[in-house]
């Protein structure tokens, strides 16, 4: 085990200060599993076949969101084992993303239910699903209520990570974190606030209602900027790497 432990250090260049598991990872791990939970009860067990095709519906949106949790989850658990941060302050804004993490997974699903019939819609030009979908799932007058709810939970658990990572930045002399240790959790602080400006801009996009009618369009399209975006950052982040490295 030790020798794994080891070998998993040298390869990622950080040594895991947080392996021991405590309450504070246990309580947050139950919180993940409870939202995985309420995604899955909030769909009425079948009762007949039509209802279980309409169950098998959910399974997209269902699978969609239980991705994006769990990508959280990987970044909350790769916080705490290489840092194992356990004071007060830490467990204070752990407390702040455990909340979000709930209140952020029906928005979530919501999301993706209502994106992949959208396009499913568009694609098969299906006006009679469109105009369901604009009657009685939501009304076109309240999309960008949608957007701003998505996009400032999407943005908030970001900018609570780049609070994490600056928080054990701060402490790097008592973390005894050494120079890499030190550009790669710089590296996580660039990918986070890459990460959370963006839904943060199609969060104004949609307060201020830019577009007029088009503003859930937009607003929507704003997200295609994480593929131009997170390459740059990561790209950068392996430059600053190679740097400290050629030194």
């Amino acid at each position: 085990m030790k020798k794994n432990i080891k070998k998993h250090e040298e390869k990622v260049g950080f040594t895991l200060r947080g392996l021991e598991n405590t309450r504070i990872e246990s309580l947050s791990d139950g919180i993940f599993a409870i939202a995985i939970g309420l995604l899955l009860m909030s769909s009425d067990p079948p009762s007949n076949f039509s209802e279980l095709m309409e169950f098998t519906r959910d399974l997209l949106p269902f699978a969609g969101t239980i991705a994006i949790l769990m990508w959280i989850w990987y970044q909350h658990y790769l916080f705490f084992i290489r840092f194992g941060l356990r004071d007060a302050g830490t467990t204070a804004i752990n407390t702040m993303l455990m909340f979000l993490v709930l209140f952020y997974a029906y928005p979530l699903k919501f999301m993706f239910r209502l994106l992949i019939n959208l396009y499913q819609a568009l694609l098969t030009q299906d006006q009679a699903m469109l105009n369901h979908i604009f009657t009685d799932t939501i009304a076109p007058q309240d999309t960008p209520t949608l957007m701003v709810i998505y996009g400032l939970g999407a943005s908030a658990i970001f900018f609570v990570f780049v609070w994490l990572n600056k928080r054990a930045l701060n402490r790097a002399e008592i973390l005894d974190l050494s120079e890499l240790e030190i550009r790669l959790t710089k590296n996580s602080i660039i990918m986070n606030v890459t990460s959370g400006v963006i839904p943060f801009l199609s969060v104004l996009i949609a307060l201020f209602r830019v577009g007029g009618k088009y503003t859930f369009m937009i607003s929507g399209f704003v997200y295609i900027l994480y593929t131009i975006a997170m390459p740059l950052a990561s790209r950068y982040g392996r430059k600053k790497l190679a740097e400290l490295k050629a030194d």
